[in-house]
């Protein structure tokens, strides 16, 4: 402990290795903070390009949406010709929207963004629950919009850590509804 004190109270030396450990942790702290700022609008890309996708598909129910609104509710049914509603949904492709939106390829269940040497981003496990509003709902209180919700799996590899760290695994949660405007 005391030689150390003696070492560190020295006033014959070289600032050149302080230089460098200083130079170093600054290099290391902006690597950390740049890689976390990419993860952040790599997901945040996927999550507008879903969303726009599960609104795709709240636009596409337009038409079966609008035969509910004639009775008073916002649902997705049509008369049958037995004059009875029954309820009628579309999902739409939302993979193909999203190929279209990001650049993706269909590869082996993933649906991945590739870069020159490697995968920038993978997509995967996408589910989609659609809820249609009650056609005639018992109490007013219950009622519920037309409402689409996707959820998808984003996988994203660390560029920080050269390969040692795991990928980036977020589950993704959008939604989109349908409310009539009159």
């Amino acid at each position: 402990m005391i030689k150390l004190s003696k070492i560190l109270h020295q006033k014959n030396g070289n600032g050149v290795i302080l230089a460098c450990v200083i130079v170093l942790s600054l290099i290391l702290t902006f690597s950390v903070i740049s890689e976390y700022l990419r993860l952040q609008m790599i997901a945040k890309g996927i999550r507008d390009a879903l969303q726009s996708s599960i609104i795709s598909v709240a636009t596409i129910n337009y038409d079966d949406v609008y035969n509910g609104l004639i009775e008073g509710y916002s649902g997705g049914y049509t008369l049958s010709s037995q004059d009875q509603w029954q309820e009628k949904i579309d999902k739409g492709s939302i993979y193909f929207q999203l190929d279209q939106l990001l650049g993706l390829k269909n590869e082996g269940g993933y649906h991945i963004k590739h870069t020159t040497n490697a995968y920038e981003y993978r997509l995967s496990d996408l589910k989609v629950s659609i809820i249609n509003a009650s056609l005639a709902p018992s109490k007013s209180s219950n009622t519920n919009n037309f409402k689409a919700e996707a959820y998808i799996k984003l996988e994203v590899p660390i560029g920080f850590g050269f390969d040692m760290l795991p990928p980036l695994v977020i589950n993704l949660r959008v939604n989109a509804g349908y409310t009539p405007k009159f």
